[in-house]
This record gives structure tokens, C-alpha cells and sequence, in this order.
């Protein structure tokens, strides 16, 4: 079966055009494009000059990092989470957590909004992607803010309640901006 020459895209013998991409075609290019290799469709037939992008192994690296770090803080984490949740079931009721735990859990959140701001500073300075930067940066935002709720709840200066909406109203407000910045520039966030 024809291939076409641009993008590599399966195709009949009698089409003058790639049902693809749209590159037109001559018998000639069809028997050519036989014999190369193809990349994908998309980098070929838009052009795309594409670089690994390695933030993805950092990010997983630092996650990992995190959680070592949160269990050297608090080492007694997984027993204080298991007899929480052996209080809940035994009351039958959901109860607040031990504040060692709520403490690691506000470490953890505060932690991963930090990488995401480090993550976009590398994306940035290695990639110039600027789109992925700027959600990287409102993602590490919204961590940071989680991370302080959890710590505020932790001390009863709020409700599990008013933790979570403050959350959600945070994380919209970040949302929002994201589609203003995005629609006032378009191009230099691509």
C-alpha cells in the first residue's frame, strides 16, 4: 500500500492528494516513500522541531525526593495514619486527622508546589516553553496555597470546610488567569 512521502500516512494508489495532510502526490513520490522511514505526522506535516523533553524524569525524580523527605520528617507517618483511620472505623464517624499527620501532609503539598516552580524555571531556561512554564508556575501556586490552608486547618484556625472552598476558589481564580494571560498572548506561550 502508498504511503505518503511528507507524513508517512497509508493511502490509495488513485489519490492525488495525502488524505492526511494534503500534500499532492505523484506515483513517483508514492513508490519513494515506500522504502524511507517516516517520523510522526504531526512533525513532519506542521513542521515540528521536537526536543526531548526530560522534566517529566526530573519531576518524577524531586517526587521522589519529597516523599523521603516527608517520611524523615515524620517517620511514625504510616502508623499515625493507620490508627486514624482504625479510629474512623471504630467510631463510624470521620474524625480529624492526628496533627503529625496533617503537619506531613502540609510539608508534601508545600514541597510539590516549590518543584513545580523549579520544574518551570527549567522547562523555561531549557526549552523556552513558555505555555508549559506559566502552568507550571500556577500549578506551584495552588500547591503553595493548599500547603498553607493544610497548615491553617492543622491549627484550628479553619474548618476542613472552609480549607477545601478556599481551595477550590483559589484554584479558579489561578484557572482564570491562566486563560486571560493566555488569550492576551497567545503566540509567546505556544
Amino acid at each position: 500500500m502508498p504511503t505518503c512521502p511528507k507524513c508517512g500516512a497509508d493511502m490509495e494508489k488513485t489519490d492525488l492528494f495525502c488524505p492526511s495532510c494534503g500534500t499532492q502526490l505523484n506515483t513517483e513520490q508514492s513508490k519513494a516513500s515506500e522504502e524511507e522511514t517516516h517520523v510522526r505526522e504531526g512533525d513532519v506535516c506542521f513542521e515540528v522541531e521536537h526536543r526531548r523533553d526530560y522534566t517529566g524524569l526530573i519531576s518524577f525524580g524531586i517526587f521522589l525526593l519529597i516523599v523521603g523527605i516527608v517520611f524523615i520528617a515524620d517517620p511514625n507517618m504510616i502508623s499515625s495514619f493507620n490508627s486514624w483511620i482504625e479510629g474512623i472505623a471504630r467510631a463510624k464517624s470521620l474524625s480529624r486527622p492526628p496533627l503529625d499527620f496533617i503537619d506531613s501532609a502540609a510539608l508534601f503539598f508545600g514541597l510539590i508546589g516549590l518543584s513545580e516552580f523549579f520544574l518551570a524555571g527549567v522547562r523555561f531556561i531549557a526549552y523556552r516553553l513558555t505555555g508549559r512554564t506559566l502552568s507550571n508556575i500556577l500549578s506551584g501556586v495552588a500547591l503553595v496555597i493548599f500547603s498553607y490552608l493544610v497548615y491553617l486547618y492543622g491549627r484550628h484556625d479553619l474548618t476542613w470546610q472552609i480549607t477545601l472552598a478556599a481551595e477550590i476558589v483559589a484554584c479558579g481564580l489561578l484557572v482564570i488567569a491562566y486563560c486571560i494571560v493566555y488569550y492576551l498572548f497567545p503566540k509567546k506561550l505556544r
